[in-house]
């Protein structure tokens, strides 16, 4: 059974396993009917890209389409780590957000990471789950030895990612990071 969640998963959800995370998500009201998990190939089904539609454009996207963008990510091993969470209980994927790994020569050829599509739908807003997804992609950087991680983000959110430790760049309030390295 493990060995069919990894093949249907972006990634290793042993990764996921950490008691920091364990934490956030039994301090959660109603914890039990949300499962954080790395995206699978059946959550174009559980409404994930009608999600990701809440934050852009991600134009017509078919089903076939859908899974060959996955596995061709899932191929890039150690490459995307895409988060979600999903309400168990109606089989919907309400939070998602990414960790994309960045391959350096600097850094003793080490590697940053980006965060990137945080988005939480907008029924579910205000219940933690955008700070849960993004603390757990700062535990995720940290388990796979990223020097630093940095994000672009709203006006309207960054004291909102100060909050969790990330720093403006000087001269672009919109630039923010997280050195590991330090």
């Amino acid at each position: 059974m493990a060995e069919m969640a990894l093949e249907n998963s972006i990634f290793d959800p042993e990764l996921l396993k950490n008691s920091y995370t364990d934490e956030l998500i039994m301090g959660m009201k109603d914890f039990y009917k949300f499962k954080l998990r790395p995206l699978c190939a059946t959550d174009m089904n559980k409404r994930y890209v009608e999600l990701l539609s809440q934050l852009t454009s991600t134009g017509h996207i078919t089903e076939q389409m859908f899974l060959n963008k996955f596995y061709e990510m899932k191929n890039n091993v150690g490459t995307y780590y895409i988060t979600v969470i999903e309400d168990t209980q109606i089989n919907v994927i309400v939070a998602s957000g990414s960790l994309v790994l960045e391959k350096k020569f600097i850094h003793s050829c080490g590697q940053r990471g980006r965060i990137e599509d945080v988005i939480v739908d907008d029924l579910y807003r205000g219940k933690g789950f955008g700070k849960l997804i993004v603390q757990n992609l700062i535990a995720l950087s940290r388990i796979l030895n990223c020097y630093k991680i940095s994000l672009e983000c709203k006006d309207t959110n960054v004291n909102w990612y100060s909050s969790m430790g990330f720093i403006t760049e000087h001269g672009n309030s919109n630039f923010m990071q997280m050195r590991h390295d330090e």
